[in-house]
């Protein structure tokens, strides 16, 4: 896989792939100075396939406009751009670049250059009153014999990389919660809508026991009964307006803006999208950012080990000097044929440091350690998220038809009940009875409705968002998307 960091061409997308397949290859992480060998094929379970493979995979396109919303997208779109937490990760990440930068530089030989004067009086004779003029260039270049440095390069490369994943995990994060808070918003404001409607109802029934209690057809109580009824649904009413503002002073918490709770909300929560299907395992360890960089940890880990254990082999270095001094001259120190260089070849090796190369060396291997089970942890809690967004799918969508018929069926009773208490043949009990139930019905249709939309971003998420032609290498200066990029 080209764009990757190859330093640890054994923790292979492929060799992980085959992992969740449950095929016997596995990816390790082998340390050529010591051979010990991590089996990513023991850390975690496999499971061979999702029941409902998608034929390509995820679309190609941005899972949030698949919702049709305007609204929404421009949300998530402004999001991106301004989230704080967003920005900050972006920070970590060009300090990750940088690190690598610093780390690459090693490669090269160092290169000095030094000038100075010195004058001196006094004294007698040809030490009286001179000036020393002073001219050199020094470098100094560690030859990289057993690839210590570009291992450390290749490490913080990969590190880069996990941060690089790290964005992307975050950016899906923010979209996901945007998304979220979206439809909880547009869900509140339906109830706004349904208390609304609910108060005129009630004030419809409270005017109709006005007249019967005036005809003398009923008693004073279910006057106050229903007073009472018009009253609660006032204050539900004022429970909701403060659940939808508090919502969207949120969402504006999220894109950066002052949260006054002034944003114009839709009539309806919009349609389903259609879902093509989960793909398998392969398709979400190669997409889920947060699977990527527990992988990239792991591959920098390795590497940090081969560092440190190469840290005890003895060092290479060239050490040169070229330059020229003159007594009161200026011109002289210029003279390309006074110019003298001098040229040292060292090799240096650590004997006793009291144990401390090789205390880093187990320490960098217990972070290996600890990066393995990260991952471990990072794919069966993927896996878990997958599962219980495939499996809310179904439930949900029979949970959203049955409540469909209860609603109607509260409908209909509430209109016969209605009918039948202004005809005198039901009690206000009855009918106060049967409104409640038909507004529990719809409040909780539309709250299954809402849980839909919430539990398929929840399955994007799962699933890594939209598909990637391959793993995200470094995010580009647009904080819209991640790019496969090699390092240079």
């Amino acid at each position: 896989m080209t764009r990757v960091m190859k330093a640890r061409r054994n923790t292979s997308k492929a060799a992980i792939a085959s992992l969740a397949l449950g095929l016997s290859a596995c990816a390790s992480i082998i340390d050529p100075v010591d051979p010990t060998v991590v089996d990513l094929g023991t850390v975690v379970p496999v499971r061979a396939d999702w029941a409902e493979p998608a034929p390509d995979g995820l679309p190609q396109t941005d899972w949030i406009e698949s919702f049709d919303d305007a609204s929404l997208s421009a949300l998530v779109a402004r999001a991106r751009a301004d989230n704080p937490s967003l920005i900050r990760t972006l920070a970590q990440l060009d300090q990750a670049l940088a690190q690598r930068g610093i780390s690459r530089s090693e490669l090269y030989p160092d290169l000095g250059f030094s000038a100075s004067v010195r004058r001196t009086e006094g004294g007698v004779g040809f030490n009286a009153g001179t000036t020393n003029y002073n001219i050199g260039v020094a470098s100094n270049w560690e030859i990289d014999v057993v690839n210590r440095v570009r291992d450390q390069v290749n490490a913080d490369g990969a590190g880069a990389q996990a941060s690089a994943a790290d964005v992307a995990a975050l950016e899906l994060s923010v979209a996901s919660r945007v998304a979220t808070s979206w439809f909880d918003a547009v869900q509140a404001g339906l109830l706004v809508q349904l208390s609304a409607d609910d108060i005129a109802t009630q004030e419809r029934s409270l005017r109709l026991t006005q007249r019967r209690f005036e005809s003398g057809l009923t008693g004073s109580s279910d006057v106050r009964l229903a007073r009472s009824a018009v009253a609660n649904a006032q204050a539900l009413e004022q429970t909701r307006l403060q659940q939808r503002d508090a919502t969207l002073r949120l969402i504006q918490t999220q894109i950066r803006a002052y949260p006054d709770a002034d944003i114009a909300l839709p009539d309806d929560l919009p349609r389903l999208p259609d879902f093509e299907g989960a793909g398998s395992p392969v398709d979400m360890l190669a997409r889920r950012p947060d699977v990527i960089a527990a992988e990239r940890r792991i591959a920098q880990a390795g590497l940090n080990v081969d560092v440190a254990r190469k840290a005890l082999y003895p060092r290479l270095s060239i050490d040169g000097t070229l330059g020229d001094q003159s007594l009161n001259s200026l011109g002289n120190v210029l003279d390309l044929k006074s110019l003298a260089y001098s040229l040292t070849e060292s090799l240096t090796a650590p004997i006793f440091q009291g144990g401390r190369l090789r205390a880093q060396v187990e320490s960098q291997r217990a972070q290996l350690a600890v990066q393995v089970e990260n991952y471990a942890q990072t794919v069966l809690t993927a896996y878990e998220e997958v599962e219980n967004a495939l499996d809310a799918e179904q439930r949900l969508e029979a949970r959203e038809a049955a409540l469909r018929v209860a609603r109607d069926e509260a409908v209909m009773a509430e209109e016969r009940l209605e009918l039948r208490y202004t005809e005198g043949l039901a009690t206000i009990l009855q009918l106060l009875d049967a409104q409640t139930r038909r507004l529990n019905a719809e409040g909780q249709l539309i709250a299954a409705r809402a849980e839909r939309l919430a539990n398929r971003i929840r399955l994007h998420v799962a699933l890594g968002g939209s598909g990637y032609a391959e793993p995200p290498g470094l995010l580009d200066r647009n904080p819209v998307r991640v790019l496969g990029i090699e390092l240079p």
